[in-house]
């Protein structure tokens, strides 16, 4: 299976909903570090009305969907070459012509080698 639409629909769905949410809302963070890890902590607060609310939600959950489904894709992808007749005819061709190939530049290597005899 290949993931590359999925995965192409995913981004474009997480950035839109995150652009909408982001950019029509009012927010406010902060982050206070210190000295022993655990005590630092970071504060998010975003609000957003309107449509951009329930549109932005819906584009965001929509693209987490698409990527899910990109991921599930592209690893049966993976798996899918290496059972099937389809899959080792690929594999036994692309050997093949990677056989050829080397034959070729050998072939030619061969002959550049050979010494020249020049007629009189």
């Amino acid at each position: 299976m290949k993931s590359d639409g999925p995965l192409i629909l995913a981004v474009l769905f997480l950035a839109a909903g995150l652009c909408l949410i982001f950019g029509y809302g009012v927010s406010t963070a902060g982050l206070n570090a210190a000295y022993p890890v655990s005590a630092a902590n970071l504060q998010m607060s975003i609000a957003v009305t309107g449509p951009a609310a329930i549109g932005g939600m819906a584009l965001t959950a929509l693209g987490v969907l698409l990527m899910a489904w990109a991921l599930i894709c592209a690893v049966v992808g993976q798996f899918q070459v290496f059972g099937t007749d389809r899959g080792r005819a690929n594999r036994l061709e692309r050997m093949e012509q990677k056989r050829l190939a080397r034959e070729e530049k050998l072939m030619d290597r061969q002959e550049k080698l050979k010494p020249g005899y020049t007629k009189i």
